[in-house]
């Protein structure tokens, strides 16, 4: 559908860059004791740290399109309600008070061992300054927001708290040393877990595409929602060449509007090269909309392969190993023995977004679409997540069951997205 297409076109960055849901190294402290104690210096006693501020109020300075760095001395103090144990997030947590959540970006794997589900973390948002000196010894941390965009079909995103991005792509980047995570990240004791309870939501609690914090105080929270009708669609961005920007139209191809064949909550690498190898994907179109004039996965047009890769018509024109090797990766099989090589090397011409998607192939994250009354969800599962290949139900695919989830509410250019932390987060109403 276009809204879908349009709402999800500038994610390219979102996919499969910083921002996107990567390998998740889950390493395990061998010692559990370790937990109040690995980064030493950053876990506090009640009354040392005492918070000025709200998350509402701090989410309140931001203004859509605006990064702000933070020059005030401001403090915060939330409850950990994700975790990454199960590779579903990445790099980031979010904490949640009474007034609103915020997703942290911390820039670190395995954070479910530092900061489990439940902890006390306070953040100083302000500059850091020597208290012998007075000087300032590091900059405050940056609010921003992920996902928002203008214009039709556009809207709010969720507001994040990190550090300033140098490329000036993204409105924060990660906190990525240790050192400034100390500075500004401090937790409560581990013996005070108070586990995050998910508050039930409605139709009507969700947030419109311009909902602020302030309007839908659920945004970052996790909440429960009830009864959802699987959509038939999914969505999933794919990059033809990794050399390539993902911002290139020509680069991209966009698995929208319908499943697609995707039944599973996300996608492995081995997942993936299947989905490929048996061409599923062939009649998806490369290109952005408004620009599609490069044919399809299984029929791209040859002007285009000529310009972009000449060497790969070259090569499938003069050699047979060559063309022996293409025909493996695009079909997933031996060529026949008997096969004429210059025939099959003029049609694997066409194959060539094909052969690309297999050398370039990963995990990857995938929309699969709800209904909850009139309002859609799209329930984001990382390819990478322990969980990513488990088979949606028949009864789901087939409307005779509906699905409950408990997660992470967040808006992306004005859509609603919702992330699990585990696929127990997913329970299906028979």
């Amino acid at each position: 559908m276009k809204r879908t297409f349009i709402a999800i076109a500038a994610i390219a960055a979102f996919l499969t860059s910083c921002q996107e849901f990567e390998p998740v190294v889950t390493f395990k402290y061998d010692d559990p004791a370790n937990y109040g104690t690995s980064l030493a210096g950053n876990v506090v006693k009640p009354g040392v740290i005492t918070p000025n501020c709200t998350i509402a109020e701090l989410a309140a300075l931001y203004k859509n399109g605006q990064p702000m760095e933070i020059t005030d001395d401001i403090i915060i103090a939330g409850r950990v309600s994700t975790t990454d144990k199960p590779g579903n997030f990445y790099k980031s947590l979010y904490i949640q008070d009474e007034s609103g959540a915020i997703e942290l970006k911390l820039g670190k794997n395995s954070l479910y061992n530092d900061y489990a589900p439940g902890s006390l973390v306070y953040v100083k948002c302000g500059p850091v300054i020597d208290a012998a000196t007075g000087y300032k010894t590091l900059k405050g941390l940056y609010l921003g927001s992920y996902g928002y965009k203008t214009g039709n079909y556009g809207g709010n995103g969720m507001v994040q708290l990190g550090c300033e991005d140098p490329t000036g792509s993204y409105e924060t980047s990660y906190m990525e040393l240790d050192y400034i995570i100390k500075s500004h990240v401090f937790r409560g004791l581990p013996t005070d877990i108070q586990p995050v309870e998910p508050v039930v939501i409605g139709e009507s609690d969700l947030p419109a595409a311009t909902a602020t914090l302030a309007k839908c105080p659920y945004l970052g929270k996790l909440v429960t929602l009830k009864g959802l009708t699987y959509a038939n669609e999914s969505f999933t961005l794919l990059y033809i060449n990794g050399n390539e920007s993902n911002k290139n139209s020509k680069n991209r191809v966009f698995l929208s509007d319908k499943a697609w064949n995707i039944y599973t909550w996300a996608m492995s690498k081995t997942n993936f090269l299947a989905h490929l190898t048996a061409g599923d994907w062939d009649e998806a179109t490369i290109g952005n909309s408004g620009d599609t004039n490069y044919g399809t996965v299984g029929s791209t047009k040859i002007d285009y392969v000529k310009e972009t890769d000449p060497v790969y018509i070259e090569n499938l024109e003069k050699s047979a190993d060559y063309v022996a090797q293409v025909y493996r990766t695009v079909y997933g099989t031996s060529m026949p023995a008997t096969a004429d090589w210059k025939a099959e090397g003029e049609k694997l011409k066409e194959k060539w977004c094909r052969y690309c998607l297999v050398n370039n192939a990963n995990g990857y994250s995938v929309s699969q679409y709800f209904n909850l009354g009139s309002k859609e969800i799209q329930l984001r599962t990382s390819g990478f997540s322990k969980f990513c290949d488990a088979d949606i139900p028949q009864s789901v695919l087939d409307g005779k069951a509906t699905v409950d989830l408990t997660g992470i509410l967040t808006l992306y250019q004005g859509s609603i997205q919702f992330v699990v932390n585990s696929l127990d987060d997913i329970k299906i109403n028979e």
